[in-house]
């Protein structure tokens, strides 16, 4: 039985990231055997050889990767136009990445990824201080306002149930390090996703590059070709022209409220109920799963696991308290 080959070539590797990445391998690896490696070597009377074919191979070169620069530029633009609409109310004047709306699961208490009912302490149990229910005042319809009051994991939830009902398949990444996404989404093979998610449920702060930059490396990673940023706040500028250079689409809170309010009515209403059942404004707990509670010390209030001190992950009352 032959080796099962464990890492793929560079080739494939390439076509998978944004063009702009295989047409400096192009241009690069021209300049190189084209005139670095003969200027070099030419004189030299052993490795004048090696000169004169580097010269002769400086076209491949070229020609290679710029095929490799197209084909992953044909494959990202094909992605999008199989699956994209029109977006409108969002920063990045680019399409999104959205099909056409199907049918939406039909049980939205399940969770997605098993079929089974949600774990107690998943975004349902309610234990806020002195072990009060803190489920806050639901809304009545999707605005900024409604969709700013709902804790990270919730909205978090949310954004992938939305991508479920416009005809995606999603999968989470339960609680502890998400290694930079939240959500996958597939639609044709069950085992590659199309696309990855981040979600910041930031109300204070607005997204930095920084952010959209690891988002990019971990589509790198794990060799996807599309990212999705989806955001309570706004962006950066800087931001706003990284996400427009490559190929991550950037949603601020205003588009993700406009981009629900394009759904059917009764999708709307089904999302809304999802979104504010329960204890919809307590923190969930990052590395355990678990509603947090509202702890004081000396340096004034904040969230602490109910796990402590076993966990001892703690968020912020004020400021940024997403994840």
């Amino acid at each position: 039985m032959g080796r099962r080959r464990k890492n793929k070539g560079l080739a494939e590797v390439l076509v998978v990231l944004p063009w702009q990445v295989s047409a400096g391998f192009a241009g690069v690896g021209f300049a190189v055997l084209r005139w670095g490696i003969p200027s070099i070597f030419s004189r030299h009377p052993v490795l004048a050889g090696l000169a004169a074919m580097a010269h002769s191979a400086a076209w491949l070169a070229l020609i290679g990767f710029g095929c490799i620069s197209m084909i992953a530029f044909a494959r990202a633009k094909a992605q999008v136009n199989s699956v994209a609409t029109n977006t409108t109310g969002r920063p990045s004047q680019r399409k999104s990445i959205e099909p056409s709306i199907t049918a939406l699961p039909p049980d939205m208490g399940k969770d997605w990824r098993s079929g089974t009912q949600l774990e107690a302490g998943w975004g349902n149990s309610a234990v806020g201080a002195a072990g009060q229910t803190a489920t806050g005042i639901a809304a009545d319809a999707w605005s900024l306002e409604a969709l700013r009051v709902l804790e990270w994991k919730r909205f978090e939830l949310l954004c992938a149930k939305y991508y479920e009902a416009v005809g995606f398949n999603s999968q989470t990444i339960r609680c502890g390090a998400d290694g930079g996404i939240d959500i996958k989404l597939f639609k044709v093979d069950p085992n590659k996703p199309l696309a990855v998610v981040q979600c910041k449920a930031w109300n204070a702060y607005s997204v930095g590059v920084k952010e959209i930059r690891e988002l990019l490396g971990v589509m790198a990673h794990e060799k996807v070709g599309r990212g999705i940023f989806i955001t309570t706040a706004t962006y950066t500028k800087d931001a706003l022209e990284f996400g427009a250079a490559n190929p991550i689409y950037l949603l601020d809170g205003m588009g993700f409220v406009g981009k629900i309010k394009e759904l059917p009515k009764e999708r709307q209403d089904a999302l809304l109920k999802f979104a504010f059942e329960g204890d919809f404004r307590t923190p969930t707990c990052a590395s355990c799963g678990t509603k947090m509670v509202r702890r004081e010390s000396k340096r004034g209030v904040f969230w602490g696991c109910v796990n402590y001190p076993k966990c001892k992950s703690t968020l912020p009352i004020k400021g940024k308290t997403a994840l």
